[in-house]
């Protein structure tokens, strides 16, 4: 019975934590519902309070500037009733001024009535006739043009006092005359639209203000805005404060409405309204509280909400704790299994990159031997671009944290664009008449000569769209079409380009279309799944996504499909200059070929466990006259080390008996070479193993396979060396033999247009094109075939020099 109420126990001991974690859950999620319910809630009907006080207080504006347009009406009409009596439209003063001089004590709210002829000069009732003229006032002026209006306030040239001119033009009975005689006027004083604004109110500390046209005060209780005798009112416009000008210029403008802004220090609402019998506008200020005082309160509800708000937060965070503790557990068990990743990365990248720095070596080495015929050096080429491609894959599948973290970045270069397709090209032909098909390539004729782009991400693009298609087509023919679509223009800066990859190969049903950008996911027979990955499709996709475009495809079975995507890329007018600086010492030219060095010989360990490696060094080095000795391990290099004492060291990291970082650590802790220089090669993707061989002592870090660039720029900078470059051939001597050459072969020319249009295409750089139509020479005429021979030589070598000297001889001179 004990033993069975324990069990009990443990039971309800192990049940309760995902009971209380249940509770909670459920309790935060009410708790939300309902406190995001009631936070809308109280906005919602915050928002409408807030607009029916912010309406009434807009009545209040409304219900003064109404009594106002009514009040000037009146004036209007009376002006107006006068101005067209028989006496007023005398013009005689002497008969019309006891008449208005009635009409002011009669009506009593006119200051006094004024006649004015058309040059000016006026008499009123205050003054009888003027000395002065009136011919520059806006009100005169519209009036005599025949228009009634109402006139900004002004102090009057007769009285020195602030008055409103209602103005209205005098016309003659007679139907002849077609201009007013004279203009009436009746002057108020703006006592009583103050008395009307200065009645606005509401709540304590309102008040409300008039302006005229020009953003000056009519009414205002802060005197200083206001004009006097000596200096006119200034205008809201020009003042200093920032809210104030806003207002002002919506007034001057016409507009209306209820702004909340801050005015003389607090937050206030400010109505507005503009007169349509005057041209001006009249505004009530109104503190903040005044309106939201009545909102106290839906705000108590507002603290409600928020008290919920943080118990709800304060459950989550507990529910949080929980997860994070579990959290904790699963990170754990998958920074195991990352680790575990890593070493495996580590030793899959060593163990490929080993061999293929073997390869890539030796390609380099046999491009630099004068004895390899051209023949052979172009086969050795595409092994050296072939291994290259093989190396941007394999540095793509190690990375492939950088792959899952979506951390892959674009680093666009300057490139002849021509002769970059044209290697993408003869890889894929190499891959074509291996299968027994035909591989197409149509490239535009106006392709652009340089741009710049990543060439390493675009050539894996291109590369891997190709090479499906050549994988997947059994009979028939591949076909790499590029061309332009949009050039260069004054609202476009890119080229826009399209290319197509077409096959009559197998082709995919409905369904696997929607599935081959997926990772992982092959289509197709189990043949054809097996020569690849699933990850080929998935990667370019994301690749041309980077770079702002999409892979579109069309297929049909047992036809073949079509796939394409579109790409603005800038052009490049110093791809010249960016090459010369990326690749350094054009290794593979004969025009600056490295043979030697100035000064004495150098010695130079190598330290590596292959022999492929060790290999590749000796081969490069040693016939430019450095001294290599090999060791095959690190302990057998320290040795050799110590007893020959050596000017630099080559040394790979992971060696048996003794790895790299104990045999730096070793060399530095040695006396008597504690000071050699240190180059670390290694075929190790990670930026760790970098930094870890540099802090340990290194002095450079070489990546494996070697670039025979770097190799030597590295020694040039660590041994202050000056190279000795092959002499180049002059250009003259050049020149006369193509010259030769071409009058040996007895050659052909074509036509004098086809010629100066090559003479154009070369002066471009446009090496591609002239290709092209030395194709076109060779298929039109037989006889043409030498000289299509020598022109499709020289445009491969890339020199418009050779092309335009070569083409003078036809005296032909450049466009």
């Amino acid at each position: 019975m004990i033993r069975a109420n324990s069990s009990l126990s443990a039971s309800n001991r192990e049940s309760h934590p995902s009971r209380n974690l249940l509770i909670r859950f459920i309790l935060g999620g009410t708790t939300l519902i309902v406190s995001i319910s009631a936070y809308f809630s109280y906005q919602a009907a915050r928002n409408m309070m807030l607009k029916d006080l912010r309406h009434s207080a807009f009545l209040e504006v409304q219900r003064g500037g109404a009594e106002i347009e009514e009040w000037l009406h009146v004036r209007q009409v009376e002006v107006q009733t006068l101005a067209n009596t028989s006496t007023v439209r005398s013009l005689n003063w002497s008969v019309a001024e006891p008449y208005l001089k009635a009409e002011v004590k009669r009506i009593h709210e006119f200051f006094f009535f004024q006649i004015a002829t058309p040059d000016g000069s006026y008499s009123n009732t205050k003054v009888g006739r003027a000395n002065k003229n009136i011919r520059d006032r806006d009100y005169f002026q519209k009036a005599i043009a025949g228009k009634s209006n109402i006139s900004d306030p002004f102090i009057s040239r007769s009285t020195g006092i602030s008055l409103i001119a209602i103005s209205t033009p005098i016309w003659s009975n007679s139907a002849i005359s077609s201009s007013p005689i004279g203009t009436f006027h009746g002057n108020v004083k703006v006592d009583h639209i103050a008395d009307v604004v200065n009645s606005l109110y509401y709540g304590a500390n309102s008040y409300a203000f008039a302006l005229n046209s020009q953003g000056q005060a009519i009414v205002h209780p802060n005197s200083a805005l206001m004009s006097t005798v000596e200096k006119p009112a200034p205008s809201l416009l020009k003042i200093g404060d920032r809210n104030l000008n806003a207002i002002a210029q919506q007034m001057v403008n016409k507009q209306q409405g209820i702004e909340l802004m801050e005015i003389d220090g607090t937050k206030k609402y400010v109505a507005y309204l503009p007169l349509q019998a005057a041209n001006w506008s009249v505004a009530l200020v109104i503190p903040r509280e005044n309106i939201e005082s009545r909102l106290q309160f839906l705000d108590l509800i507002a603290l409600i909400v928020g008290g919920l708000t943080v118990t709800m937060i304060t459950v989550l965070w507990q529910v949080q704790a929980f997860e994070q503790a579990e959290l904790k557990k699963s990170k754990a068990a998958a920074d195991t299994a990352n680790h575990a990743k890593s070493e495996f990365l580590a030793n899959m990248s060593h163990e490929l990159r080993t061999p293929l720095n073997g390869i890539l070596g030796c390609a380099q080495i046999l491009l630099r031997s004068p004895a390899l015929p051209n023949q052979e050096q172009y086969h050795v080429n595409i092994i050296e671009q072939c291994g290259s491609h093989l190396l941007t894959l394999i540095n793509d599948i190690l990375d492939l944290s950088k792959i899952e973290a979506k951390k892959l970045e674009l680093h666009p270069v300057d490139v002849h664009f021509p002769s970059f397709l044209q290697g993408i090209v003869e890889i894929c032909q190499i891959r074509a008449k291996q299968k027994g098909i035909l591989f197409v390539y149509k490239p535009a004729i106006n392709l652009p000569t340089g741009v710049h782009v990543d060439v390493k991400r675009l050539r894996q693009v291109l590369l891997n769209l190709l090479g499906n298609a050549i994988k997947f087509t059994d009979e028939g023919q591949v076909t790499f079409n590029i061309e332009v679509i949009d050039q260069p223009s004054s609202d476009r800066q890119k080229h826009r380009l399209r290319c197509t990859v077409e096959d009559t190969g197998i082709g995919i049903t409905p369904a696997e279309l929607s599935k081959i950008f997926l990772p992982f996911e092959q289509v197709g027979d189990k043949k054809r799944q097996a020569e690849g990955t699933g990850l080929g499709l998935a990667i370019t996709r994301q690749l041309v996504q980077m770079m702002g475009s999409d892979i579109h495809v069309e297929s049909q079975i047992g036809q073949g499909s079509s796939f394409w995507f579109e790409l603005e890329i800038s052009e490049a007018t110093d791809w010249v200059q960016s090459a010369m600086s990326t690749t350094g010492y054009a290794y593979g030219s004969s025009e600056k070929q490295i043979i030697g060095f100035e000064g004495n010989s150098y010695t130079i360990l190598m330290i590596d466990d292959r022999w492929e490696n060790r290999t590749v060094i000796t081969n490069l080095l040693q016939p430019l006259g450095f001294n290599v000795v090999e060791a095959s391990n690190g302990k057998e290099g320290l040795e050799i080390a110590i007893a020959l004492k050596p000017d630099l060291i080559i040394t790979d990291l992971l060696m048996p008996e003794m790895d790299g970082f104990e045999l730096i650590e070793h060399l530095r802790h040695t006396p008597e070479i504690k000071d050699v220089l240190i180059i670390v090669s290694s075929a190790s993707v990670f930026e760790a193993d970098k930094h870890r061989s540099l802090q340990a002592g290194g002095n450079a870090f070489l990546t494996k396979p070697i670039h025979v660039d770097e190799l030597l720029h590295q020694l040039q900078q660590y041994l202050n060396l000056v190279w000795i470059y092959k002499q180049s051939q002059p250009d003259g001597e050049k020149a006369k033999e193509a010259i030769a050459n071409s009058q040996s072969a007895q050659l052909t020319p074509p036509s004098p247009q086809v010629l100066q249009e090559l003479v154009t295409l070369a002066s471009k750089g446009n090496f591609n094109a002239i290709l092209k139509w030395a194709d076109q020479l060779e298929e039109t005429d037989i006889t043409f075939a030498p000289f299509a021979s020598e022109i499709k030589q020289l445009a491969r070598q890339f020199d418009e020099d050779l092309i335009l000297n070569f083409l003078t001889q036809y005296a032909i001179e450049p466009a």
